[in-house]
């Protein structure tokens, strides 16, 4: 019976090895095709992310595009609205410049206008004040000889000036010719 017992015993460890080995195979061929699983999984997940990539720079790049186009699109209203109120107002103040020499131009003209006016009446009135000076000093110049007549008796006959002497005053002038009239009474 040991030798039954130990064949048999062979033929169950013979079967176990075999059993064991063939369970082995199958691991390592379940551990091959889970490995070549998890390969093509990895392979296909790289190509998935590179396609989302690409995707993704696809959207970047069509969105920054689109966003560009869409900001062109809604400043470009707003740039030739700018442009044409910055032509306007240049064109007011090109106006409002032109008009502002205009009036500096008329008030320099009226200032050369008033200064030549001035200096005319001022000439005129430099003569005429040189025309009362001189008939001023004339009067100032008849003033004694008008006093002298006032207090003399004399009188104007035939356009002379007649004279009543004092008969007691001196003979006056270099030859004596002259007498001193009397004081009017």
């Amino acid at each position: 019976m040991d030798r039954g017992n130990q064949g048999t015993n062979n033929a169950s460890t013979a079967d176990a090895v075999k059993a064991l080995l063939m369970l082995r195979s199958e691991m390592v061929q379940r551990e091959a095709r889970m490995s070549a699983a998890f390969d093509e999984r990895m392979q296909a997940l790289a190509q998935q992310v590179t396609q989302v990539r690409s995707d993704i720079a696809g959207l970047v790049g069509g969105a920054s595009a689109q966003i560009a186009r869409e900001a062109k699109d809604a400043v470009s209203p707003v740039a030739t609205e700018y442009g044409r109120a910055v032509s306007a107002t240049s064109a007011h103040l090109q106006g409002a410049n032109r008009m502002v020499w205009l009036w500096l131009g008329a008030a320099a003209s009226i200032l050369l206008l008033v200064l030549l006016v001035g200096w005319a009446v001022l000439g005129y009135y430099r003569r005429e004040l040189s025309q009362a000076k001189d008939e001023l000093a004339r009067y100032e110049n008849a003033v004694p000889v008008m006093q002298a007549f006032a207090a003399s008796d004399a009188i104007i006959c035939d356009g002379r000036i007649c004279i009543n002497p004092d008969s007691a005053a001196k003979s006056q002038a270099d030859n004596r010719q002259y007498r001193v009239a009397k004081p009017r009474p």
